[in-house]
């Protein structure tokens, strides 16, 4: 309908309405509802009687609204309340006045009569039908050819959306209330971007937020707060292809009634994990986003590791103690670990983490990014960047023996590191010793380490900028 001009030259004026609020407050969860505190002033009640607030989002919740007089002398019983936004679209302003008289025009020619259905919206070109008493009924085929069209004056018409309260007779309304209610159409997202310094020890982190407000109204100078549930701590069960989760398989959880495991997300309730308080008033305009800074540190003192951690398995099941093929393929990304500490002072909400390298006569360069999950001040987080650039490994096992059939085995692993960046790196390997709880390590061409959990041993191997490395271990394992 961009070729319809609405002229609504004969609806007359509401009644006074309130003005904008005297103060805003909004927590935002992230389900897509804010509970929303504000100060209003009241206007005296209209001809009707009626109390009318305004402005207010187009998607409040008539049922949870709560009013109660600022000063503690003054009384506010409404008898019965509505909600009206009469004026939401062209198919509600329609629907306000199916079967009263309207006026179209179209160059010279005039059009005259009720309307006598409503025209189809969802049709590229929806028809009017107008009668008149004594005259045949008057069809205009698409209403956007039109230049204009007259609507009469309808005072009742609600215009933007408003709360209608109904006082006590006699009563006078308090001066001004506060008045809580929820709604929908809001959302909000965290986002991490660090830059790492030229020694790779430290790092400028910043966090900022988008707050989404899809409603008809603005709210200027609100004071934010963002609430994050249990639920929203986990990727979602479908998460978007960008989503640095997207490739991991979601995390599970036991069912409440202990029948099976479940998603994790599935499982979390949407009660209130942490809150987080925006540092300034935010205008929040109609239909947009809006991104502010939640935190920055200039210099968070950082720990940058490189992992080669090579074994995969294929999709077959095969015998952990028989079968000499278990194990034997590989990946060769030499993948970026990242370990700091929140010193910011703030709690950090979950959020997409990226890492760039700069300095200050050269272009940032990419590093990597991973999902950062809730981080309070003090706590600490390791994040998994990516594959490194100019690191690959190679994992080869070069011999299996049973030494005592079904009872003891050797197995020989020789890894590959290759080191084509410019500077001298050292590559933790990281080995599964998959086989057996019962294993011995027989021979290795370097020093290890045990992992961090049964079953894993570390070497930690310097390679030269521009060379290759090769070390080699030998296991033995007994059943």
């Amino acid at each position: 309908m961009n070729r319809l001009l609405f002229f609504l030259l004969c609806l007359l004026p509401l009644s006074a309405l309130a003005a904008n609020p005297r103060s805003v407050a909004l927590t935002i969860q992230d389900s897509g509802r804010a509970q929303i505190a504000e100060t209003h002033d009241l206007p005296p009640p209209g001809a009707d009687g009626l109390l009318r607030i305004s402005p207010l989002p187009d998607t409040l919740l008539p049922t949870s609204v709560h009013a109660a007089p600022l000063s503690r002398d003054e009384t506010l019983d409404i008898l019965s309340q509505r909600f009206a936004y009469d004026l939401l679209d062209a198919e509600s302003l329609f629907r306000a006045h199916l079967g009263k008289t309207l006026t179209a025009r179209l160059g010279p020619d005039t059009l005259a009569g009720r309307l006598a259905a409503l025209p189809d919206f969802h049709s590229a070109a929806p028809s009017l039908v107008l009668s008149a008493e004594g005259q045949p009924v008057q069809m205009v085929p698409d209403l956007n050819r039109l230049d204009s069209i007259q609507f009469p004056a309808s005072p009742a018409l609600t215009r933007r959306p408003t709360l209608l309260w109904q006082t006590a007779a006699g009563q006078p309304p308090p001066v001004a209330v506060q008045l809580d209610y929820a709604a929908d159409g809001f959302s909000w997202s965290a986002a991490h971007e660090a830059i790492l310094a030229g020694s790779g020890r430290a790092m400028a982190l910043s966090t900022r937020i988008r707050v989404g407000n899809r409603t008809v109204r603005e709210f200027a100078n609100a004071r934010i707060r963002l609430a994050l549930s249990d639920k929203g701590r986990f990727a979602p069960l479908v998460p978007d292809p960008a989503d640095p989760r997207a490739a991991r398989a979601p995390a599970l959880r036991p069912a409440a009634d202990g029948s099976g495991w479940i998603p994790e997300r599935a499982a979390a309730v949407t009660a209130t994990f942490a809150t987080y308080d925006l540092r300034h008033p935010l205008t929040l305009p109609a239909g947009a986003d809006v991104h502010a800074t939640l935190a920055f540190a200039e210099s968070i003192p950082v720990e940058t590791r490189h992992l080669y951690d090579g074994v995969r398995f294929d999709r077959y099941q095969r015998s952990r103690r028989t079968d000499a093929n278990l194990g034997t393929e590989f990946s060769p990304a030499v993948e970026t670990r990242l370990a700091f500490r929140n010193t910011t002072g703030a709690p950090l909400p979950p959020g997409e983490f990226r890492l760039l390298r700069g300095a200050a006569d050269r272009a940032l360069e990419w590093i990597g990014s991973d999902w950062l999950p809730p981080l309070a001040p003090g706590q600490d987080a390791t994040l998994n960047l990516g594959p490194a650039a100019g690191l690959t490994g190679q994992r080869l096992r070069t011999s299996f023996v049973e030494t005592d059939p079904f009872k003891a085995a050797e197995e020989t692993f020789e890894i590959t590191l290759d080191n084509q960046t410019g500077d001298d790196q050292t590559i933790t390997v990281v080995e599964h010793l998959y086989r057996g709880d019962r294993y011995e390590i027989t021979a290795a061409s370097a020093e290890h380490t045990p992992g961090d959990a049964p079953g894993i041993i570390h070497f930690a191997v310097p390679v030269k900028a521009g060379t290759r490395k090769t070390i080699s271990y030998t296991v033995r394992y007994s059943w």
